[in-house]
């Protein structure tokens, strides 16, 4: 059964891993902003390496709390979703392709739109131009063998016939309609409504929030690999670096890492070194001064033989080159045991190192070697995903 509680659910699609980084600010920046009454009864659920954080408001009007994510600007999220149904997903429609498309197109049309569709109220105000729409469908975590772009026309074929007034508009449309499954890890997204019968998947129902696209955010310069920047935000708190701190990003790009924590933590400096000289010239610095950071220096250097004195930097933040966009793997190997040096000798005694990288079997080996064991303490590997790859985020200590 549907559910039909009047409850305030807003799916927001964050950073994956970095899931209780996006909880963290949802909290400081939106939740704190309700009265104490709405916070005590509303909940928000971090989906673990999932990309999702819930949260659900009991008493909320959904208009209040659509305002108050406009206003408010959440740094860490990509997206938002209000959610409009959820509903159990039965294992043995699952299982099923034709019954999972059955399913999912009844759902949709069974789904009351109408209360979200008019707290958003994109439609256009000229009467002579129709409503318009499109479908989408995110299959997440959960693995299917029907395509998402079919998943999504069923939903939009559901909605059509539901509104026949609104018109498909594939771009440039004014309600994004969209269909979600995600395998049940907190019993708090379930609805008091909903008979439970033993399934691990929710399908939810609802409708994007619109809000800036954060690709441009802080930037007008793009390299091949250049980082979102809600990865590069949650990164620096991550780090969390102390107000008079030096923190270093030796593989700066185009400045995204430094830019963005520059814009939170004002009271520390950021420095981005870059080995191409055209993309440290026009993209970084051209970012910087896009951005408005006053606390950024940008620099071309070599992560081989980096231009700083012993121990004089506090913290390095950095996305070390991998994939087939940075090169060849011989190419990268040689790289990694190289940069350890370097990082080992300008960072200061009990400095932390946070780094990213795919190449989890040569860093692992690099890290590995009795001189970089001798120097080094890894704290944390946690996992995390960029452009849909999976990836780490090594936390690391220096001994000495």
């Amino acid at each position: 059964m549907i559910s039909k509680t009047k409850h305030v659910h807003i799916l927001f699609h964050v950073p994956e891993g970095l899931e209780c980084i996006a909880k963290n600010e949802i909290i400081t920046k939106l939740t704190s902003k309700l009265s104490p009454q709405e916070e005590q009864q509303s909940k928000i659920v971090a989906d673990p390496n999932t990309g999702r954080v819930h949260l659900i408001c009991q008493q909320t009007k959904l208009s209040t709390l659509i305002t108050m994510i406009k206003q408010v600007h959440l740094l860490s999220v990509r997206d938002a979703i209000v959610i409009a149904s959820s509903i159990e997903f039965p294992n043995q429609e699952f299982g099923d392709k034709e019954k999972t498309c059955q399913f999912i197109s009844e759902t949709a049309s069974k789904t009351d739109f109408d209360p979200v569709l008019t707290a958003l109220d994109y439609s256009s105000n000229d009467t002579e131009k129709p409503t318009t729409f499109r479908g989408t469908f995110y299959k997440e975590e959960l693995k299917h063998g029907v395509k998402s772009p079919e998943l999504a026309s069923w939903i939009g074929h559901a909605f059509g016939q539901k509104y026949p007034d609104y018109k498909v508009k594939l771009e440039g449309y004014d309600y994004e309609i969209v269909g979600v499954w995600t395998r049940i890890t907190d019993p708090a997204l379930w609805d008091v409504s909903m008979d439970k019968q033993g399934g691990e998947i929710l399908l939810l129902m609802g409708v994007t929030l619109k809000t800036k696209d954060t690709k441009y955010r802080n930037r007008q310069f793009f390299g091949k690999t250049s980082l979102n920047p809600c990865i590069a935000y949650c990164l620096a708190q991550v780090a969390n670096p102390s107000p008079g701190q030096v923190v270093l990003d030796m593989c700066c790009g185009t400045g995204t890492i430094p830019i963005e924590g520059a814009s939170c933590f004002p009271n520390v400096f950021w420095i981005g070194s870059e080995v191409h000289e055209t993309t440290l010239c026009e993209k970084a610095k051209g970012n910087v001064q896009y951005a408005g950071v006053h606390n950024v220096e940008l620099m071309l250097g070599d992560g081989r033989s980096l231009c700083f004195r012993d121990g004089s930097v506090d913290v390095v933040l950095t996305d070390w080159p991998w994939g087939i966009r940075e090169g060849s793997f011989s190419t990268v190997q040689k790289l990694y045991p190289k940069f350890m040096k370097q990082i080992g000798r300008v960072l200061r005694s009990k400095g932390k190192a946070y780094i990213v990288t795919q190449g989890h079997k040569l860093f692992n080996r690099v890290l590995g070697y009795p001189w970089c064991k001798a120097m080094w303490n890894v704290d944390e590997i946690k996992p995390i995903a960029i452009g849909g790859h999976k990836v780490s985020l090594y936390i690391l200590s220096k001994k000495v």
